[in-house]
């Protein structure tokens, strides 16, 4: 009996404080219209895209604080690698430290490439071959007040398609919160791409607001992460859900899946079941992590992800 009374008091908590954040999402609802700039949404970190794609509160090893700057924190460098659709690569390099009056930072570079094009005029003439090409330099900043850490990015990016470029800053806020009565619960909230534009041609930033929470039951090697996405335009039909799991095998080796309810609808061929489903490995061996992961689109589409990060700081 007391077991059960112990258990219901922990359940009643962990919904409180979820409905807390569910609570402030609503209340940042705004609105705009359906946006270029998709790379800005599309991470290249194998672990985060091994949990679901947009996870924004399980601590990640590998400091990949393009999605959740609150995290930024230990002193290392990560390399990551996404070879996405067709010809569609990301990459990227990121480096956290901590020094004596600055703090906690963080500084990364992305880099998005589409492939090769041939290019023709409105006659039907061959112009030649073009690269479409994107990237992104952000600078990043933490801050931890109790069980409540802060953070926010400050990133210029530039995409040049065709025909077509866009350049201008983008602005993050992120925040993560352990509750005193649960260790295990971490409570998250992200506002993404908010900014403006340096350039004359017009095109809306694809401004986003993200809740998660990831939990560890007690005495079990699983942790879960759930993450809801809301994009800020009129329609809702890209609201998006993410789920993941880690089962925990050792402080060596984990292995994740995870599931994104977008990319199933997005990219669904026919009568097709499996989509969105993603799944990775986790290796720590001493001061290096290294993550894999691979996400199932369709039939005929996948991707792969690897990430390396070092820490920097000798034990």
């Amino acid at each position: 009996m007391i077991f059960i009374n112990y258990l219901y008091d922990k359940l009643k908590y962990i919904f409180q404080q979820v409905f807390l954040f569910i609570s402030i999402l609503f209340c940042f609802n705004s609105y705009s219209q359906e946006q270029n700039l998709r790379f800005l949404e599309i991470h290249d970190d194998a672990r985060i895209n091994a949990l679901g794609g947009n996870n924004i509160s399980s601590y990640n090893k590998n400091p990949y604080f393009f999605l959740n700057p609150s995290f930024i924190g230990e002193k290392k460098i990560s390399v990551n690698y996404l070879k996405y659709i067709l010809d569609i690569n990301s990459s990227s390099i990121l480096y956290s430290d901590s020094i004596n009056y600055i703090g906690k930072f963080g500084v990364g570079i992305k880099y998005f490439s589409h492939g090769k094009f041939k290019g023709f005029d409105n006659q039907g003439n061959y112009t030649g071959e073009f690269s479409p090409k994107e990237y992104l330099i952000n600078f990043g900043k933490s801050y931890k007040f109790l069980n409540i850490s802060i953070g926010t990015n400050i990133k210029f990016f530039n995409s040049k398609l065709y025909d077509e470029s866009y350049s201008g800053f983008l602005f993050d806020f992120g925040m993560n919160y352990i509750p005193d009565k649960i260790n295990n619960l971490t409570l998250a909230l992200v506002l993404s791409n908010y900014g403006f534009l340096l350039t004359n041609n017009h095109t809306d930033l694809p401004s986003n607001i993200k809740v998660g929470l990831t939990f560890k039951p007690e005495y079990m090697p699983l942790r879960f992460s759930f993450t809801f996405y809301q994009p800020q335009k009129k329609n809702f039909i890209s609201q998006n859900v993410s789920l993941g799991i880690e089962i925990l095998f050792s402080k060596y080796f984990n292995i994740l899946v995870g599931y994104n309810h977008k990319n199933n609808k997005s990219f669904k061929l026919n009568t097709e079941k499996l989509r969105g489903v993603s799944y990775g490995l986790e290796l720590t061996l001493k001061r290096i992590n290294l993550n894999y992961s691979r996400l199932i689109l369709n039939s005929i589409s996948n991707s792969n992800n690897i990430s390396v990060s070092y820490n920097l700081k000798k034990n």
